[in-house]
């Protein structure tokens, strides 16, 4: 009797060591960021309007030039590439402005979604232009290209969890007006412009056809509301590509972007493309 006893205490106790165990794979939260050096000191040094006009210049000039002295940037991913009509980039921002982040790796979303809030250790990155619209990435071929993914590991550190609700995800209201006047260096930008249809949508037409050749792209137009029209430039990699261009009086929230004198305007996601009713 006293032998059966025991094999049961055994038995139980071995049971509460497996249950135990369990709860520690499983139901331990994990604490800390595992992406990104969080050894990167906190707070900016600079604003990321303040960083684009220390190297106005070289962003004109489509130039490359590396960051040499201590320069961190804090802001919040306005635009990644979920959608695949963003590129290889994320798209970050603060209160004065945002820039683009050139990375050579695909997904980031998965890491680096819209409404993640980050330092970026700047110090040995390279800042540039692309169509004047400035980036920071690395050097490829003397000009601003994208950086190895090693690299922004070691150079971004993330704040908190995503959040939707900070200023910086609030699209700026834009008009036909606003588009004169607006200074192309605040590209990219986030914006909303409302009153605005789709030129040649017909029931038919797509956003990007995929047409074979080398083409990645396909230009299509918005016509605002005093007649005159943006360009809407959208990736035949891009999930809602295929889709049909909506019809009639719409509601759109983008990425405005620049090539050289040219707004061009990016969308993040079809759904950010709204009927009015």
């Amino acid at each position: 009797m006293k032998r059966i006893t025991y094999i049961f205490t055994v038995c139980i106790a071995l049971l509460s060591l497996g249950l135990v165990s369990c709860m520690d794979d499983f139901d331990t939260p994990i604490t800390g960021n595992a992406f990104g050096n969080n050894s990167i000191q906190d707070g900016r040094t600079i604003s990321i309007a303040g960083l684009k006009e220390k190297y106005a210049d070289v962003i004109k000039a489509n130039g490359l030039k590396k960051i040499e002295e201590e320069t961190r940037i804090e802001g919040v991913i306005i635009g990644d590439d979920k959608s695949g009509n963003i590129y290889k980039q994320l798209m970050i921002a603060d209160e004065s402005g945002a820039i683009v982040i050139s990375i050579n790796n695909t997904g980031l979303y998965a890491t680096c979604p819209v409404g993640q809030k980050m330092v970026i250790d700047c110090k040995d990155l390279f800042v540039g232009g692309y169509g004047e619209m400035g980036q920071i990435g690395y050097s490829y071929n003397g000009k601003v290209g994208r950086m190895p993914v090693y690299v922004w590991e070691n150079h971004v550190k993330l704040i908190d969890e995503p959040k939707m609700f900070y200023p910086e995800m609030q699209p700026k209201k834009i008009t036909s007006e606003d588009l004169k006047t607006l200074d192309k260096a605040t590209a990219p930008l986030l914006v909303n412009l409302n009153h605005v249809k789709f030129e040649g949508a017909d029931g038919e037409e797509v956003y990007a056809a995929d047409k074979g050749g080398n083409v990645s792209a396909v230009e299509q137009y918005l016509i605002l509301e005093d007649g005159s029209k943006l360009m809407v430039r959208t990736s035949t990699y891009a999930n809602f590509a295929k889709e049909v261009l909506p019809e009639g009086d719409l509601n759109v929230t983008a990425i405005l972007t620049r090539y050289r004198s040219t707004w061009q305007l990016t969308i993040r996601d079809g759904k950010e493309i709204k009927k009015n009713n």
